[in-house]
């Protein structure tokens, strides 16, 4: 069936050179990882733990990680609680309505002495639309994300509390 050299060499080496240009490519376009710079801000993205009612939200930006949490004080009063793995210089945090609007930032305080873990008070009615939106500063940079509060409620399907 296959007599012809030319198809059979050409059969052995098409695979051969596609696997040499995908990583050629990928060579001469990736983007090289690097520190964080002073005075710079970086995004921070939302996992998808914040999409469903897990009582948790994590915000990550490769190395730096955020966790978040819930605490329901009273009523449309709840406490804000942010976990890091590394010091933070300062948080601010603001409740919204909607994403087309900005809140009023409110100052989070340090719990701790490490200035890892932050907590604020925050007021306002919640509702499937409200967002967390959440700046922090670490190693003179500043990091920002916003989350919905979708997260805030632990719910399970089984009626039983896994955590």
């Amino acid at each position: 069936m296959l007599k012809n050299k030319h198809t059979i060499i050409a059969l052995i080496v098409a695979p051969i050179l596609a696997l040499i240009a995908y990583f050629a490519v990928d060579f001469a376009v990736k983007e090289t990882p690097h520190a964080a710079k002073a005075g710079a801000s970086y995004a921070l993205v939302s996992l998808p733990n914040c999409r469903y009612p897990s009582g948790q939200c994590t915000l990550k930006n490769a190395e730096f990680k955020l966790d978040l949490s819930v605490e329901e004080v009273g009523v449309n009063v709840f406490t804000l609680n942010v976990k890091s793995q590394y010091p933070l210089q300062g948080a601010k945090v603001a409740l919204v309505e909607s994403a087309s609007e900005t809140g009023s930032p409110l100052e989070m305080h340090t719990v701790d002495q490490n200035q890892q873990h932050w907590n604020a008070k925050l007021a306002g009615n919640i509702s499937p639309n409200s967002l967390i939106q959440l700046v922090v500063a670490a190693n003179d940079a500043y990091y920002y994300g916003e989350t919905e509060l979708l997260f805030s409620q632990y719910e399970t399907s089984f009626g039983k509390d896994f955590r």
